[in-house]
C-alpha cells in the first residue's frame, strides 16, 4: 500500500515538472506546407466548398478619432480600423495533428479578401489595408482581417445652427462587385468600438450607431453613423466677440459730436469691419440655400450699419442747414422731449428786452409835453408785467436731439436682436440633438 502511494506522488511530480513542449516553427511550416502547397490553397478562388453558398462577414468599427469636419467641401475624416470576420473553409486544420497549433498569422496578400470598400469615400476607390498586415486565422476557419486607415467620406453638412451645429456622418462598407449571392455582409456583435478613441478639440462626439441592409442594386452594406456636436468656443471667441464689439462701437458714433469732423470716417470703418467678417464667415461654410445663424447675424448688423450711415450722412447735412429756415414743430417736440429725458434746462431767450428797445426807439416820436421819464414809465410796466419767454432751437440741437434718440434705440436693437439670435439657436441646436 506504502509503495503504490510512493508511485503516485512520483507520477504527479513528474507531470508537473515536465510541461508539455508547445508547438514550433516546424509545427506551422508543416502546416502551412499543408494548407498552401499540398492543399494548393489558391486566394482567387472564394473558400467554400460549395460555390453556391454565400460567405457571411462580420463587421465591427474601432473607431480612433474624428481627424476633421470640412464644412466647405462636406467631408469627413476620421482615423479607424476595420474588423472583418469570416469562415476560410479551406483553412481548417486540427490542433492535434500539429501539436496543438490553433493559430496562424499570414500576410493579407496570401489569402482570399472579400472586396469590400467605402462606399461613400471622398477619393478614389482603394483597397483596404495594406499588403504587411497579418490577418489572424483560427483552426476552426475563422480569419480575422483588422484593416487600418484613414477614412475620407462624404458628409451632407447642415450649417443652420452654426456655431451651435450637430452633424451626423455616416462610413458606409460594401461589397463592390460580388453579388449578394456570394458575400453576405452583416454587422458585427459590438459595433462601433471606442475603446481607442482620442477626442477632438473641435467636435464633441454625441452618438453612434451602425446597421446592416441589403438590396439587389447595393448588395449588402453595412452603415456606421456618427452624431458629433461642435464646441462653439472658439468660434464665440474669434469671431462672434469681436463682432459684438463692433456692432457696438457703430452704435457709438452718436456719440460723437457732428463739429468734430470724424463721424462719417468713423462709421464707414466700423461698416468696412462688418463687411470683412461677413466675407470671412462665408468663405469658411459650404455653399447653401440655407443661411447659418451667424451669417443672419452678420446680415442683421450689416443692414443696421447701412441705416446708420445713411442717418450720419443726412446729420452732417442738417447739422449745417442755414439758420434761416424754420425749423419742422415735429423737429422741436423731438429736441424737447429729449432735453427733458437728459434733465437739460432748455434754452430761452427773453422778448422783454427786445420790447424795450423797440420801445425806446418810439421815444423819440412822443410829444414835447412828455418827458422821458414818463414815456419810459408805461412801457417797462407793460414789458415786465406780460413777458414773452420763448425757447431757443437751433439746427444743432436737432442733430443732438437725433444722435441721443438713435443711440439707445440702436443699442437696445443691437441687444435683443444678439441675445435673441443665439439664445434661440442654441436652445434649438440642444433640442435637436435630444431627438
Amino acid at each position: 500500500m506504502g509503495a503504490n502511494i510512493l508511485l503516485y506522488l512520483l507520477g504527479v511530480i513528474l507531470t508537473f515538472s515536465c510541461p508539455a513542449t508547445p508547438y514550433t516553427h516546424d509545427n506551422v511550416k508543416a502546416l502551412l506546407t499543408n494548407i498552401f502547397t499540398t492543399n494548393s490553397y489558391n486566394k482567387m478562388v472564394r473558400p467554400t466548398a460549395d460555390q453556391s453558398h454565400s460567405i457571411t462577414m462580420f463587421l465591427n468599427l474601432n473607431l480612433v478619432g474624428i481627424t476633421n469636419i470640412d464644412e466647405v467641401q462636406e467631408k469627413m475624416t476620421t482615423t479607424a480600423s476595420l474588423e472583418v470576420f469570416w469562415i476560410d473553409e479551406y483553412m481548417i486544420w486540427d490542433p492535434a495533428d500539429y501539436n496543438d497549433t490553433d493559430i496562424l498569422y499570414v500576410p493579407q496578400k496570401n489569402i482570399w479578401k472579400p472586396d469590400i470598400a467605402l462606399d461613400n469615400g471622398f477619393t478614389k476607390l482603394e483597397e483596404l489595408g495594406d499588403d504587411f498586415l497579418l490577418t489572424r486565422i483560427y483552426h476552426d476557419g475563422t480569419v480575422e482581417w483588422r484593416p487600418y486607415d484613414v477614412f475620407e467620406t462624404k458628409c451632407s453638412i447642415d450649417i443652420t445652427y452654426f456655431p451651435f451645429d450637430k452633424q451626423k456622418c455616416d462610413i458606409i462598407f460594401g461589397v463592390w462587385m460580388s453579388p449578394l449571392s456570394a458575400i453576405d455582409v452583416e454587422l458585427g456583435k459590438r459595433g462601433i468600438l471606442l475603446d481607442s478613441y482620442q477626442s477632438n478639440g473641435e467636435w464633441d462626439l454625441l452618438t453612434t450607431s451602425a446597421e446592416a441592409s441589403e438590396s439587389q442594386l447595393d448588395g449588402a452594406v453595412v452603415t456606421f453613423s456618427i452624431t458629433v456636436k461642435r464646441k462653439p468656443q472658439y468660434i464665440l471667441n474669434n469671431v462672434v466677440l469681436p463682432i459684438v464689439m463692433l456692432s457696438l462701437l457703430s452704435v457709438f458714433v452718436f456719440v460723437l459730436p457732428v463739429d468734430c469732423g470724424e463721424k462719417m470716417g468713423y462709421i464707414m470703418t466700423v461698416y468696412l469691419a462688418f463687411a470683412v467678417f461677413l466675407t470671412i464667415v462665408s468663405g469658411s461654410l459650404p455653399v447653401s440655400s440655407s443661411m447659418s445663424l451667424l451669417s443672419i447675424y452678420l446680415t442683421l448688423l450689416l443692414v443696421l450699419g447701412t441705416v446708420i450711415v445713411m442717418i450720419t450722412a443726412l446729420e452732417l447735412r442738417i447739422h449745417y442747414r442755414d439758420s434761416s429756415r424754420e425749423i419742422p414743430k415735429i423737429a422741436k417736440y423731438m429736441v424737447r422731449f429729449s432735453k427733458w429725458l437728459r434733465c437739460i434746462r432748455p434754452n430761452k431767450i427773453s422778448q422783454v428786452v427786445s420790447k424795450i428797445e423797440y420801445s425806446l426807439s418810439n421815444v423819440r416820436d412822443t410829444t414835447e409835453n412828455e418827458t422821458t421819464a414818463d414815456a419810459i414809465r408805461p412801457i417797462k410796466k407793460n414789458a415786465f408785467c406780460e413777458p414773452e419767454v420763448v425757447e431757443e432751437i437751433v439746427w444743432p440741437d436737432v442733430t443732438s436731439a437725433i444722435d441721443f434718440f438713435f443711440f439707445w434705440f440702436f443699442m437696445l436693437i443691437n441687444i435683443i436682436a444678439t441675445v435673441c439670435i443665439f439664445t434661440d439657436g442654441y436652445i434649438k441646436s440642444d433640442k435637436q440633438a435630444a431627438v
